[in-house]
């Protein structure tokens, strides 16, 4: 009989495992290759043998479309690019096709690398273009073909530590509040959802463990990033099935540091940050 291949768990999944088996001490006892319908995502057992049995679902508010492409920016994007000189800050967005979009990208780059321009965007400010001044016809067949790969924009990195690199990130816009009063009905609204009601299922099953979901939060939720980067803490909680034990709550962008409620409520917990040095994302808007 064939073989089942096994199953590539997700980074997103990986560092939630991470983060929980870092503060709670514990390891991976088994985890879902789905081979069994309605498994948890991962079993975890205490390294000394003694202590709590968890029962642990990871899961995310992230748009499909975001989800899909950083996933996709991860996988092209994680190594030095042959034939790059400079690194580069290149601004993506959700309808970027990652993979059909990388060489076209990298021959754009190479082409301003050897005319040495610096910058080029589609929205205005990002861009080699002097204010007040239209792009050069050969500038601006460049913009056309950034605008057909669905990238906002590219900026060289100038470093003597330069090796090659495309640093991807994303723009996210809005207002990020100066308080954690979000936290608490980001979690109501998830446990609310057919997805959140799906989990909560799934962890009743394990009577024998305690139950634990880790949400990740779409990079669109500033009010989860700012308030984790400046160590924030609800003073509320969420209306949580008694099914749930702990409930992790963690922002891509706030590597570092996560929410952890239980029934004694929100706490925040350091944990081994998972991002790279360079910044990926710019929130802007903050206020």
């Amino acid at each position: 009989m064939k073989q089942k291949k096994s199953v590539q768990l997700a980074p997103d999944e990986l560092r939630a495992e991470a983060a929980v088996n870092e503060v709670l001490g514990t390891c991976r006892f088994d985890y879902d290759d789905q081979a069994e319908p309605g498994k948890a995502d991962f079993l975890l057992d205490p390294i000394d043998g003694a202590g709590r049995k968890v029962a642990l679902e990871v899961s995310s508010m992230t748009d499909p479309g975001r989800q899909g492409l950083w996933r996709g920016l991860d996988r092209h994007y994680d190594a030095p690019i042959p034939g790059l000189q400079g690194d580069w800050q290149v601004q993506f967005t959700p309808g970027t096709h990652v993979k059909q979009s990388a060489t076209p990208l990298l021959e754009l780059l190479q082409h301003l690398e050897r005319e040495g321009i610096d910058r080029i965007g589609l929205g205005g400010w990002p861009d080699s273009t002097p204010p007040g001044r239209l792009p050069t016809p050969q500038h601006a067949e460049r913009l056309r073909k950034l605008a057909d790969l669905k990238i906002v924009s590219a900026e060289r990195i100038r470093s003597y530590k330069a090796s090659g690199r495309i640093f991807p990130f994303e723009v996210t816009g809005g207002i990020a509040r100066h308080t954690a009063d979000a936290i608490s009905p980001y979690i109501d609204a998830f446990l609310g959802s057919d997805q959140g009601a799906n989990k909560v299922k799934k962890l009743a099953r394990y009577t024998d463990r305690e139950g634990h979901l880790f949400v990740w939060a779409d990079r669109g939720q500033l009010d989860v990033t700012m308030a984790l980067r400046r160590g924030f803490v609800p003073a509320d909680s969420p209306d949580v099935p008694d099914s749930l034990h702990t409930i992790w709550f963690g922002s891509l962008d706030a590597d570092g540091f996560v929410y952890r409620w239980t029934r004694s409520g929100w706490t925040i917990v350091a944990v081994t940050p998972w991002a790279p040095t360079t910044p990926l994302t710019d929130v802007s808007g903050e206020g």
